[in-house]
């Protein structure tokens, strides 16, 4: 069975690329944990700082809580590092742990964005800072709903993509409309969190008249292929 493609957050700038980390959407094992690989593809020594912030859908907004020194107490997750330092060449294994105990509400998704922000290692300050552009990126760490309830509505109106999310899990609609001729602008991977009621607009080289769009979980376990049509 095809696997779906992970839909990709934004990095934290636009420049070379020099730090990478394995995947841009991390789920959790039954025990809430996971683990980011990053590797420096650069030819000099990053300093990585990492922070965590959390996500909470309420009412069908989100609202994001940085973790800081002052809410400690109510993280739910934390870094196995949240600096380090990453040679040419190399890999690192970047951990995220679970918190929670009995704490945690895992009747509905926890989300969390995870940064990782690369910058020169210099401690003699013989670098130029001006010559050396990096970029971080902000991977979703994501701990399921321990029973899945997988439940949404979908539909299609002026090439755009209406989903609401009324289950406690996270989705992924894919569309893959790309052939032999048409490669690019053919095929997207949209991610719809559990509460949550957007629309969004497809690739240009969707056509929209007539749409078949696979609908899956975070592991697949629950997969639907939907036919829609624009709406009149």
């Amino acid at each position: 069975m095809k696997k779906l493609p992970i839909l990709l957050t934004a990095a934290l700038a636009t420049s070379v690329n020099a730090m990478n980390v394995d995947t841009m959407l991390l789920v959790g094992d039954e025990y809430g944990n996971g683990v980011f690989t990053l590797t420096n593809s650069n030819k000099i020594t990053e300093f990585i700082q990492s922070n965590i912030t959390q996500l909470v859908v309420e009412d069908g907004e989100i609202t994001r809580v940085p973790y800081s020194d002052n809410n400690f107490e109510d993280w739910h997750v934390t870094l196995t590092h949240n600096k380090t330092i990453l040679e040419p060449h190399r890999q690192k294994q970047i951990g995220v742990r679970s918190l929670c105990g009995n704490k945690c509400d895992f009747t509905e998704d926890q989300y969390y964005l995870v940064s990782f922000e690369p910058s020169p290692y210099d401690p003699e300050g013989k670098l130029n800072s001006a010559v050396t552009i990096n970029f971080g990126y902000r991977p979703l760490f994501v701990i399921p709903a321990q029973d899945q309830d997988i439940d949404y509505s979908i539909s299609l109106n002026k090439g755009e993509l209406y989903i609401n999310n009324t289950g406690n899990s996270f989705i992924r609609a894919y569309i893959d409309q790309c052939s032999d001729e048409v490669t690019e602008d053919c095929e997207v991977t949209i991610m719809s969190l559990a509460g949550r009621e957007r629309s969004y607009p497809l690739p240009k080289n969707i056509d929209s008249s007539s749409l078949k769009v696979t609908i899956v979980n975070h592991d697949e376990s629950y997969r639907q292929d939907v036919s829609l049509s624009e709406s009149k």
